[in-house]
């Protein structure tokens, strides 16, 4: 049995020193707006793992006011780890998009990809890395799309 989730999650940018994407730190002159370390990727791939389950979306998972100020993504991907292997689910892919207008993610998508596959425990070849901009429309955000594929475990 194969189960397709998919998920997006866009947050506001203010002047700063930096943003995290895939817990990859991108040195810029742009900070995320968000309750936690505001990592739009990590979010939405780990909303489209909890919708493919079946199991609602991200803010049912984690309240808001229920979160450390400034935590890390990366306790997001643990628990989707943990509800994968609860429902004996694997990653077959995911394919995911990142619109953001600056800065430019060319550079850094390959070790965002590394990083990912790292943490998701998945090879490096389940997963693709996308950027695009809005044209300087909306240089006041960034947004991610995920889209999972798992397929059930015997």
């Amino acid at each position: 049995m194969y189960r397709i989730g998919q998920s997006q999650d866009i947050h506001n940018l203010v002047k700063g020193n930096g943003l995290t994407l895939g817990q990859v730190y991108i040195p810029c002159d742009f900070q995320v707006v968000a309750i936690s370390d505001g990592d739009v990727l990590i979010h939405s791939i780990g909303e489209a793992i909890i919708g493919s389950l079946g199991l609602g979306d991200l803010g049912e998972h984690f309240l808001e006011d229920e979160q450390e100020p400034g935590f890390s993504s990366q306790k997001i991907i643990k628990y989707c780890l943990m509800l994968l292997k609860q429902y004996h689910f694997k990653i077959v892919n995911i394919d995911t998009l990142i619109i953001i207008d600056n800065p430019n993610l060319k550079l850094y998508k390959k070790e965002i990809k590394k990083k990912l596959a790292n943490i998701l425990e998945i090879s490096i070849d389940q997963i693709n890395i996308k950027a695009t901009t809005t044209e300087k429309n909306f240089s006041n955000i960034i947004q991610s799309q995920a889209i999972v594929l798992l397929q059930k475990e015997n």
